[in-house]
């Protein structure tokens, strides 16, 4: 086992949060551990022992110790919010950014991808991923290829086409300009 000093921050029960924050920002109060796959603050509790998590909470039996996890399942989500499913069980009330993929399934077969982010609480990004590469650069009308993925082009200098949610931006200056989420800003 190794020890190791921890950054104690502002982040709540059930808030996302980094397992290793690079600072603060990212960290749980002192009360909390960073826990489950998608990371979230939490306490420790007994799986099949009701009443050791709050309500909005449930028992997953998570590495490296059981922790009460966020779920809104039963409780279900203010106005403008919906309830979206993550890894292991949890669940948070956010807004949608992006297509709502969760609802209406991406065309062509594509992939529905959901990305929250610790610095964005409330909020979630989806996309329909169409992949792309130096060898297949292929993308549809109004898209440029950016790493491995189609993402709509935009001109910083230009009439802005990114929808809410996202910004002009690129992520090397290699790669070309796309609408890129707002939890991601560039170099």
């Amino acid at each position: 086992m190794v020890r190791l000093c921890a950054l104690v921050g502002p982040r709540q029960e059930g808030e996302r949060c980094l397992e290793t924050p690079f600072d603060a920002i990212s960290a749980c109060t002192a009360e909390f551990e960073c826990m489950g796959r998608d990371g979230y603050c939490a306490r420790a509790c007994t799986p099949g022992q009701p009443g050791t998590c709050s309500e909005g909470f449930f028992c997953a039996d998570v590495k490296p110790k059981a922790s009460c996890l966020p779920t809104c399942e039963k409780r279900g989500c203010p106005q403008g919010e919906r309830c979206i499913p993550f890894a292991e069980g949890t669940s948070i009330c956010a807004s949608i950014y992006g297509p709502n993929c969760l609802d209406t399934p991406c065309p062509d077969g594509r992939k529905c991808e959901v990305i929250s982010h610790s610095e964005f609480p409330g909020k979630v990004w989806a996309e329909c991923i169409q992949r792309c590469s130096d060898t297949n650069p292929t993308c549809g009308e109004g898209q440029v290829c950016d790493g491995y993925r189609c993402l709509q082009a935009c001109d910083p200098n230009g009439p802005n086409p990114c929808a809410e949610g996202f910004h002009c931006d690129r992520r090397t200056q290699k790669l070309p300009w796309s609408c890129q989420p707002d939890y991601w800003r560039g170099p």
